[in-house]
């Protein structure tokens, strides 16, 4: 055994191999539950105390998706606005309830829910007056054209 050489001999207290910990499995998975109960419970707690009523505190955000600008009517116990939102823009709802409009001759697609996957067509392109739609706390993604609505695929 003259013939080996010393610094390939194995080491004479070797240490196991370490597994992971299962503390941190725990951490993983306790942790993230902990905190989106959290910011439920207190968006519970604002939200009903809140001047529009939703589930979320605020009134929801407004997204312009079309290329036409969109008219949304905020109205508060003192006052009546109207907010208008540029093609591509998005703008935080201020109302107790909102509204938005479409003048005749114009077709408005509503998309609101909390996923906005409620999907609402207003066709005014044969009316000969406008129309005011309500937009839930959650908000909505709009598009209006000027013209018959597109294809509702």
């Amino acid at each position: 055994m003259t013939d080996r050489d010393p610094s390939a001999a194995l080491a004479p207290d070797s240490q196991p191999v370490r597994r992971g910990r299962r503390g941190s499995t725990v951490a993983v998975v306790v942790l993230p539950l902990l905190a989106v109960t959290g910011i439920l419970a207190v968006a519970w707690t604002v939200g009903v105390g809140d001047r529009c009523g939703g589930p979320l505190p605020g009134c929801g955000s407004l997204r312009n998706a079309g290329d036409n600008p969109v008219t949304v009517r905020e109205v508060t116990d003192q006052s009546v606005t109207d907010v208008v939102v540029a093609a591509g823009q998005r703008v935080l709802l201020g109302g107790s309830s909102n509204e938005l409009h479409a003048d005749a001759g114009q077709c408005l697609i509503v998309e609101g829910g909390p996923s906005w996957d409620a999907r609402t067509v207003i066709d005014r392109t044969a009316a000969a007056t406008g129309v005011l739609h309500p937009i839930d706390d959650w908000g909505a993604r709009v598009q209006l054209h000027d013209d018959a609505c597109p294809d509702r695929s």
